[in-house]
This record gives C-alpha cells, sequence and structure tokens, in this order.
C-alpha cells in the first residue's frame, strides 16, 4: 500500500516517520521499494525510479519503481532511464552539497533521449543523486510530477526535508548494497598515498632479503658400508633364520637352502666310497697272492680317489646351503614369508649386510627441479619419525644418469654422508631431504619457476 502525504503534519514528524521506515529496512529490495513509494510522506509526485549506477563498463539499472513490487531491467522504459542515468551521472555527481539536486529537463539530454521524454516522464522532474560516505554516486532517485517543482528552498519547507531524505537515503543504501567489505576497505586504506609507498619499499626489502637456495627431495637413511647377501649355489630357501633388521655377528647363519636333493646325493656318493675301499681292500689282499691281480689294485686305487673326491666336493656344497654372515652387521631383507620356499639362482640377491654405525644418505632429485649437485653441499634430512629432529648431512656425489624413483619419477640418485647427530636415525626410515645451494635473494627464489616457465615457453 502506497503512503499519502499527511498535510495537516510538519515536514519535521514526517521526516521522522520516513526516517524509521528506511531504518527498518533490511534488503536493498525493501529500501528501494521504500524510496520510491513511501517518500510520498513528504512531497507529492506521479512516479518515482531508483536507477543503480555500477562499476564500469556494467550499465545503470532499475531496480525500483514506485507502484510496482518487482521491475524487469529490461523493458523499454528501463532502457532508456538507463540512458538518461548515463547521460547526466557526470553531472549529479558534481552537485554542491548543500544542493545536490539536478532538475532534468529534455534540455539536458541529447536528442535521441529527448524524443521519449514525452512517452516516459511528466514535465517536471528532480533527480536526487543517493551517496554514501565515499562520495560517490551509488544511485539517482528520479521524482516526476506535472506540478513545478519550487526554484528556492525554506529550512521548514517539504523540499528541503525531501533533500536531506536523500542523504539518508544514500547512506543507507550505501550500506545494504554498495559498503564495501573489510578487506576492500583494508586494501583502499593500505593503497592510499603515503602507505602504499611504504609497502612498496617494505615489499622490495623483503624480495631483496639474502636467503640460501633449497630443495626438498624425498630420502632414506642407508648405510655407507654394506655388502650383498646372494645365494652362493642354485636352490630353494628353506627358511630365513634371521629376522629383517636384526644385529648379527661374523659367521651367523642368515639363512638355510634345502638339502634334501643334496643330502641324498652325498648319501650315495659315501656308499659309494665305502663299496670302493672294501674293493681296493680285495684288490691288495689279491695282489699279495698273485702277481696277475697288481693290474686290478690300480684301477681299485683311481675308482677309490674319484669317489672320495665326489664325496669332498658334495660336503662343500652342503656346507654352502647354510649362508652366513661375512662380518657383523645388520642383515636387511623384506618379509622372511616372501622368501620360504622360494627359488633362487647362484648369485641372486637375498639381502644386504649394513654396517648401522656408518650412516648415509639417499635421495631422489627430480630432473625438473633446480637443484644443487655439487658435492659437499649441506643437506638437512627431516624424518617422518622425528620431524623435529632434522639430521645434518653432505652431499657426496650426484648421478648424472637419470633414473625411475620409488614413486615413478625420472630423478637424479643423490647420495650423502650424515654428519649431525644421528641417535634418531635408522637404516631404512623415510622422510625429506633439504639439499641447499647458493646464496641468492626471496624475490629470485620465489620467482625462478615461472621465469623457467616462461623461457621454456617464449625461447628468450
Amino acid at each position: 500500500m502506497t503512503a499519502k502525504p499527511a498535510a495537516a503534519a510538519p515536514a519535521s514528524s514526517r521526516f521522522y516517520a520516513l526516517a524509521s521506515r528506511v531504518e527498518a529496512a533490511t534488503t536493498a529490495a525493501e529500501l528501494g521499494f521504500t524510496i520510491c513509494n513511501d517518500t510520498r510522506l513528504l512531497v507529492d509526485y506521479r512516479q518515482a525510479a531508483l536507477v543503480v549506477i555500477g562499476a564500469a563498463p556494467r550499465p545503470p539499472r532499475l531496480a525500483a519503481h514506485s507502484g510496482l513490487a518487482d521491475v524487469d531491467p529490461n523493458t523499454p522504459y528501463a532502457l532508456w532511464l538507463s540512458g538518461v542515468t548515463k547521460k547526466i551521472a557526470a553531472r549529479c555527481a558534481d552537485l554542491p552539497a548543500n544542493a545536490r539536486v539536478l532538475p532534468l529537463s529534455p534540455d539536458v539530454l541529447d536528442d535521441e533521449l529527448a524524443q521519449g521524454w514525452s512517452e516516459w516522464f511528466p514535465a517536471n522532474v528532480w533527480v536526487l543523486p543517493l551517496m554514501g560516505p565515499d562520495k560517490s554516486v551509488a544511485a539517482l532517485l528520479f521524482l516526476g510530477r506535472d506540478e513545478p517543482w519550487p526554484t528556492t528552498l525554506t529550512s521548514d519547507g517539504e523540499e528541503f526535508a525531501l533533500l536531506h531524505m536523500a542523504g539518508l537515503y544514500g547512506y543507507a543504501w550505501w550500506s545494504l548494497v554498495a559498503r564495501p567489505s573489510r578487506v576492500q576497505r583494508w586494501w583502499r586504506a593500505a593503497t592510499s598515498g603515503r602507505r602504499l609507498r611504504y609497502i612498496a619499499v617494505g615489499l622490495l626489502v623483503l624480495l631483496l632479503l639474502p636467503v640460501r637456495e633449497y630443495t626438498l627431495v624425498p630420502a632414506e637413511i642407508i648405510s655407507l658400508r654394506s655388502q650383498v647377501i646372494a645365494s652362493p649355489r642354485e636352490g630353494v630357501i628353506r627358511r630365513m633364520v634371521i629376522q629383517p633388521n636384526a644385529t648379527v655377528k661374523a659367521g651367523q647363519v642368515l639363512a638355510e637352502l634345502d638339502d634334501t636333493t643334496l643330502r641324498n646325493k652325498l648319501a650315495v656318493a659315501q656308499a659309494e666310497l665305502a663299496t670302493a675301499n672294501v674293493e681296493m681292500h680285495q684288490a691288495a689282499q689279491q695282489a699279495i697272492e698273485s702277481q696277475n691281480a697288481k693290474a686290478d689294485l690300480g684301477m681299485a686305487e683311481g675308482k677309490l680317489h674319484e669317489r672320495e673326491v665326489d664325496v669332498a666336493s658334495l660336503q662343500r656344497e652342503v656346507e654352502k646351503l647354510e649362508i652366513r654372515a661375512p662380518v657383523d652387521g645388520v642383515f636387511v631383507y623384506s618379509d622372511p614369508d616372501d622368501w620360504a620356499g622360494r627359488p633362487v639362482q647362484t648369485g641372486e640377491r637375498i639381502g644386504l649386510l649394513a654396517d648401522p654405525h656408518t650412516l648415509g644418505v639417499r635421495a631422489w632429485a627430480p630432473v625438473g627441479e633446480p637443484t644443487n649437485l655439487e658435492g659437499g653441499a649441506p643437506m638437512t634430512v627431516f624424518l617422518k619419525t622425528a620431524p623435529l629432529s632434522p639430521i645434518g648431512a653432505r652431499l657426496d656425489y650426484a648421478g648424472y644418469q637419470s633414473v625411475e624413483s620409488p614413486t615413478g619419477v625420472a630423478s637424479y640418485v643423490l647420495r650423502g654422508t650424515v654428519d649431525g647427530d644421528a641417535s634418531a636415525a635408522r637404516i631404512g626410515l623415510q622422510g625429506t631431504a633439504r639439499v641447499s645451494g647458493r646464496w641468492s635473494v626471496l624475490g629470485y627464489l620465489l620467482l625462478r619457476r615461472p621465469l623457467a616457465t616462461v623461457r621454456a615457453w617464449c625461447g628468450v
């Protein structure tokens, strides 16, 4: 329901009544409806239109109209109002603070817009710019009527109260629609005047801070002194005697090969040796009694020596069925259940016998990473089990041929020596290694990847 002016009530009381309605509006739609319809509490008019001025290049848009609950900004009337607003927006922004009202007439518009005046507007129109605290025009309020608007204003007149109400409209519209966010207000304050220069100088100083180049690569702890434990002969693993990562002594049995076939061969060879020994004794006795049996004695001795060689060879093969540790260390291999019953070839690797007292670092530097590969480069290892206790190391060498890392990335293999406190380190532990390089500035460290991408793209 549209409000009607109460002519008997003074302008001040009607002003406060309208101000209370503006304060009660919680959305832009409610405020636009109040502005276009309830302003009749102050002055009488035939039509009112509220046109919002958006940020360029967006054109002005009709937001509310008297007598309508909803408006379509794409109607011919709304588009004509948008053109009028765009034409007079600059003039409205330059109006003096004590008289922010623009008497609008066809003479102010160009010929194309002036032709639609008689169709869309009455004879007399006032334009009130709605401004917020930032002094920018957020919207224009068009008030049209058939009676002329006064040319002079008095402090107790309705039109004078209307100008002050337009200021209240501007602040209310700014708070609901055009009010910048906290981040926007901070940015405007930070980038204005002297603060902008301070920020620029501070950013420049920050980018020129000396820092050391570094690259983070996956790494693991290894032993620098290790021996490969391989199968001494072809066979089948019967069992792994030592558990993985267990400490062993020199000569201790690590694994056993299946001995069924070999011990059967040894039993047969030993039986043949016993038979050859008996035949040897028989031939020796016959040679004493008969000269013709001495020839058989030589053949029996040769057969006996042959069987002795066979038995000695098989015994040495049986001894190889027990794989022993050549030195003290830690026996590193995979799950024992994976090896039980597994056939192996001669020289096939079973595990690694590592010295736990000489620890090193093995890392994989991706080919695309700008990593310092010079010998002696400092390294810092952050283990997954102890990320707050970094371990110092030194790069010994880097491979020149790329290999596939455990993560499936083409990488260079890096090896280093642990030269710091290694109490938290253990062979097989994994983590991340930071390989430090030359001293540079923070700006280069932040921009080296974009610069490399740009150079690879444009070839400069």
